[in-house]
């Protein structure tokens, strides 16, 4: 099997300890001291959704430069109020799909692993607008890992029918817990779609 390495595999390690660092230095400052909102990651977030308004950008340039310059933010400390999480979150998932071996691969889903963490802390430490991508970058990763989800957040094309189908949902997790991250009911999602068959090993 071909894989591609990218800048995130490199440095996934390094931003992973940054996030779990994060919570415990800011605890340690002063309550006078407030973070501001990194703003070169809004512009990122900005021109991140403006190129897909339109089908004349090809939008993995631009998405590429954005995943390693929001890697080096991260690992210089520089993500630091829950905006910046979600900001950043918002753009690794944003990682490149390819073909290999006639089946669609992530060029780097560390990436989606990684924006998940940034998800829910920025969730859990009260950006209540931060739930549902914390659901779909976590389906985002194990879809591209694990061939599921565990939500209920990530359609697929169907090979047969060309249309959009649910990628295979874990029969396991709870309604509550979709719930939490804002995710529909099963019974809903499937009113919506129909669903891919769960893997054999699953």
């Amino acid at each position: 099997m071909i894989r591609k390495l990218s800048l995130g595999m490199i440095i996934s390690g390094m931003a992973v300890t940054a996030i779990l660092t994060l919570s415990g230095c800011e605890a340690q400052k002063s309550s006078a001291t407030t973070a501001t909102d990194n703003a070169e990651l809004k512009k990122m977030v900005d021109e991140d959704q403006k190129i897909r308004q339109t089908d004349t950008i090809e939008t993995e340039p631009i998405d590429k430069i954005h995943r390693e310059r929001v890697l080096t933010l991260l690992a210089e400390g520089l993500i630091k109020t829950n905006e910046d999480k979600w900001n950043a979150a918002l753009i690794l998932q944003h990682t490149a799909l390819t073909f290999c071996n006639n089946e669609l691969k992530s060029i780097s889903p560390e990436n989606y692993l990684l924006a998940f963490h940034l998800a829910r802390s920025a969730f859990e430490s009260g950006l209540k607008n931060a739930a549902y991508l914390t659901a779909a970058t976590y389906d985002r990763y194990l879809l591209y890992t694990q061939g599921y989800q565990k939500y209920g957040t990530q359609r697929v094309i169907d090979e047969r029918t060309n249309q959009e189908i649910w990628a295979p949902i874990d029969p396991h997790t709870t309604d509550d817990e979709r719930t939490k991250y804002t995710v529909p009911p099963l019974k809903e999602l499937l009113k919506q779609y129909p669903m891919k068959p769960l893997p054999a090993s699953k």
